[in-house]
């Protein structure tokens, strides 16, 4: 494979550029704020990669995008040590093979703008935006993202997500570095602009724009008009997941005392929720009564998670990760079970068809669990207000959101509990709210996130997190938040017809492909005549 007139100088230049991307794009993302980086962050690679084969171009793509990653999810290295139990080096080379792994996403983008160059004369302008939500698409992450979620700074742009979803808005940052890669190569190859590749990208944030100005106050009127509120109190009590591992009730008198004082000042709460292993025990899924257990003289339901078990016959039992809704009396009145289970803490990669690897895996990470995977879909019915529960990352995850709400029905609300602690004070829990908070936007639903060490929010239909407490620090949160009216309740076109923007970019790379592999084909017949 080749990009026609080949550069045969030093590979110096342009992995240093690869580099420079790599940098800026992980500065650019959520966590460092630096969000304007997001627009130029892929010129430095697209300019210094020019004429280079598809190999190399591979191999710079796959240094921008490992620096990416490294600087974006250096946080894993804390988690395998402190989550799986990994020892130091084992949690770094883990850390460095993810990125590998994740950073390849950014490889084949590269490598199919430049492949869109060569066999169609296509500017990156045109390609980028549609191979890089492609890849973030088809490609499978360990930890699912979109970097379209840095715009989450920009309410006014974000709108569209309720029809395209995120991936829509990694297209908008990739046409803003291929407009700006314009700007850069007509002035260097003194060349004139192709004002087509200016004005285009400029009417389409235009127009993105105009969809958001119309949107955010239609969305506040139905908020605003809202006669449904639901009074909800999230306890933090910043105790870590290891913590946890005593079973020596802390964790569960921590939560009952801090609610116990919000409801002594508060009487009008409607719901306590209670964040990821509120309850350090283990709950046999039998009981239907925990008053004495859990919410002793509370007298207002709680939603809160645990490690439920089930013994089948005379076999192992099963333990699940669980959400559980009881009464203002501490009956069970619903349980939810985490279907997308974390690799390395939840679960162990083949575990499920190579029962045998458990032992070998677990000797290289001692602390891993191997939870049983849920297999239904109920929201939980508080007063009448219809609550999709999910259990951590599976908030990050837009296709589990489509499920639930197919095989449970529409909610009024999205409630998750989180447990971020093994990833210390880090970036991670910014970046899975912010994550998190386009799961609101996609469905036009409150989103209300209970963390144990933060972050704690509310998050509205808009997208923007309105409440939220800090990373770290004993709190509790107590907000009113408006339900949707019967008449403002329908569904979304991404919740309908969902990633319609990945499907669209496969189907044109796919066409793109197959007629430049025939145009190269008849070249090279040609050429053999």
């Amino acid at each position: 494979m080749s990009f026609g007139r080949q550069r045969s100088g030093s590979v110096a230049v342009p992995a240093a550029a690869a580099f420079l991307s790599g940098c800026l794009c992980f500065l650019g993302f959520v966590g460092f704020g630096l969000y304007p980086l997001a627009f130029v962050a892929w010129v430095p690679v697209l300019w210094a990669t020019r004429g280079h084969s598809s190999w190399r171009v591979f191999g710079f793509g796959v240094i921008f995008g490992w620096v990416t990653n490294v600087g974006g999810f250096y946080w894993v290295g804390h988690l395998l040590e402190a989550f799986a139990g990994a020892g130091w080096w084992m949690a770094r080379l883990g850390l460095l093979g993810l990125c590998l792994y994740q950073g390849v996403i950014f490889a084949l983008a590269l490598v199919l703008v430049r492949r869109a160059q060569q066999d169609f004369g296509l500017s990156p302008v045109w390609t980028l935006p549609v191979a890089f939500p492609a890849m973030e698409f088809a490609y499978p992450q360990i930890f699912p993202n979109n970097y379209g979620v840095t715009l989450y700074v920009l309410p006014v742009l974000t709108q569209i997500v309720e029809v395209f979803g995120v991936l829509a808005l990694s297209a908008l940052i990739g046409l803003a570095n291929g407009a700006i890669y314009e700007l850069v190569e007509a002035r260097v190859e003194r060349r004139a602009l192709v004002r087509s590749r200016l004005w285009a990208p400029c009417a389409i944030f235009l127009v993105v724009a105009v969809y958001g100005l119309v949107r955010i106050p239609m969305v506040e009127r139905d908020l605003q008009a809202s006669t449904r509120h639901l009074r909800v109190a999230l306890v933090q009590t910043n105790i870590g997941g290891r913590e946890r591992d005593h079973h020596d009730g802390r964790q569960r008198s921590a939560h009952l005392s801090m609610s116990l004082d919000a409801l002594e000042r508060d009487p009008s709460i409607d719901l306590f929720i209670w964040p990821e292993s509120a309850y350090d025990g283990y709950i046999d899924r039998r009981t239907r009564d925990l008053p004495k257990h859990v919410t002793d003289g509370l007298g207002v339901p709680v939603i809160f998670g645990g490690v439920t078990y089930h013994r089948p016959g005379d076999g192992a039992p099963e333990i699940f990760n669980t959400a559980v809704l009881t009464s203002s009396t501490g009956a069970v009145k619903s349980m939810f079970d985490k279907t997308v289970l974390l690799a390395f803490g939840e679960t162990l990669p083949l575990v499920d068809r190579f029962p045998s690897l458990l032992g070998v895996i677990r000797k290289w990470f001692p602390r891993t669990s191997v939870f049983t995977r849920g297999t239904t879909y109920e929201n939980f019915d508080v007063d009448g207000v219809k609550l999709m529960p999910m259990i951590c990352y599976e908030d990050i995850i837009p296709s589990f959101v489509r499920t639930f709400w197919v095989n449970g029905g529409a909610p009024d609300a999205l409630v998750n509990i989180t447990n971020d602690s093994w990833y210390g004070d880090s970036h991670e829990p910014l970046i899975h709210l912010v994550l998190a908070s386009f799961r609101a936007l996609e469905t036009r639903r409150p989103l209300i996130r209970s963390t144990n060490t933060g972050i704690s929010a509310i998050v509205d239909p808009v997208g923007r997190i309105t409440t939220r407490t800090k990373q770290w620090e004993k709190d509790t949160l107590v907000e009113s938040v408006p339900m949707p009216m019967p008449q403002h309740a329908g569904t979304t076109p991404y919740v309908v017809l969902g990633d319609v923007y990945g499907w669209a970019s496969l189907i044109t790379i796919g066409v793109g492909w197959s007629i430049g592999w025939r145009r190269r084909r008849l070249m090279a017949r040609g050429g053999r005549r």
